[in-house]
């Protein structure tokens, strides 16, 4: 019985043997050398007659002289499982930006301009730093959650100066005629006009949650047409307004299909002369509904002409424009300043937040 499973295993052996030769010849066959091909062909020639004879000595020493032979067609390459792994990795990079090109590409969410739909890099006023903000706990807040404890440093001596600057995001304070940057909601602990400071204190501290990273679907929009309430990513290119890059990519809701008549009355958004309620998004952001604050008219200080900048001010989008506008309009550089997108210039609607996980991760509403 012990014969028979070897006699077996042998056959097998065999078999997976001239298959793995006769495949290697066939690859090679264009590239090798004819005489290593012949002896491959011989040594499979002699396998064969082994075979016929049952010997097994017989049998094993052919096997032996045909593994030769195939490492004497194809030799061993240095660090093969190196090799091996280099090539997995580049086939895997290969998928991951086939994927990315023409099916499925992520983005993330700078601002808070769509807020609180999604969310961009927020911070919160946090005084020191926490048992869970020192390594390695910190790694973990970091990789799930997004966030992470942040100090700011003074990078000079000297007086903090009375003078400071203001934007959305952030404000400036001056140490020693040195500029200093502050995100907003931080703790200031060095106040303007009153305050020496040593470089290398610390001035203010914080929480930043990161913002929201989105997969966006590059395809749908190849089968159908771009739909109201959609959150789509669109390039910036063509768009001539001086506060706008035009090599960027933003992301907002659209409102206004190719052909309408756009205005703006706030709260409220219509279309062609009807208020828009559908779908759900412009309802709950409309009737200012858990912390929307309906549609707003933009900042302006007069010297650039508006699309939307004033209550009936009416919009004319073209047969091939949509008119992307922000969830949070009380903070959006949108369609309300430089008008509609056109329809090449869109990239996808966003699907899904993959990262970081939290109360908006998974589907997009």
């Amino acid at each position: 019985m012990m014969k028979w499973f070897a006699q077996r295993r042998l056959r097998k052996m065999v078999r997976h043997l001239l298959h793995e030769s006769r495949h290697l010849r066939h690859m090679r066959e264009d590239v090798a050398d004819p005489s290593a091909l012949a002896a491959v062909q011989a040594a499979e020639d002699a396998l064969c007659e082994a075979r016929k004879s049952r010997d097994i000595r017989a049998i094993e020493a052919a096997a032996d002289r045909l593994s030769d032979a195939m490492d004497a067609l194809a030799p061993l390459r240095s660090h093969p499982k190196l090799r091996e792994n280099l090539e997995v990795l580049l086939v895997a990079l290969v998928v991951a930006m086939g994927v990315r090109t023409y099916f499925v590409q992520p983005f993330k969410i700078p601002t808070g301009s769509m807020q609180p739909t999604l969310y961009g890099i927020t911070v919160a006023s946090q005084k020191e730093r926490r048992w869970y903000d020192r390594f390695p706990l910190m790694l973990v807040s970091l990789a799930l959650y997004g966030e992470r404890y942040q100090e700011i440093r003074a990078r000079a001596d000297g007086l903090v100066d009375r003078r400071f600057e203001e934007s959305d995001e952030a404000i400036r304070i001056y140490i020693g005629g040195v500029p200093h940057e502050i995100p907003r909601q931080m703790a200031l602990f060095a106040q303007p006009g009153y305050s020496m400071v040593r470089r290398g204190e610390v001035i203010a501290s914080g929480r930043v949650r990161l913002g929201d990273h989105i997969l966006v679907n590059k395809v749908r929009y190849n089968f159908s047409r771009p739909t109201r309430g959609d959150i789509f990513v669109f390039s910036t290119k063509g768009i001539q307004y001086p506060q706008i890059r035009t090599d960027a990519f933003y992301i907002k809701r659209m409102a206004g299909l190719p052909g309408e008549r756009i205005t703006l009355d706030p709260p409220f958004l219509y279309a062609n002369g009807t208020p828009i309620r559908e779908p759900m998004p412009f309802a709950r952001l409309q009737n200012r509904e858990l912390g929307y604050h309906g549609y707003q008219l933009p900042k302006s200080d007069g010297r650039i002409p508006l699309a939307l900048g004033w209550p009936g001010q009416v919009l004319q989008l073209s047969d091939t424009q949509y008119l992307p506008l922000g969830d949070n309009t009380l903070s959006s550089l949108d369609g309300r300043y430089f008008g509609g997108v056109e329809r090449k210039n869109i990239v996808g609607p966003a699907f899904m937040v993959y990262w970081p996980f939290g109360p908006r991760w998974g589907w997009i509403q």
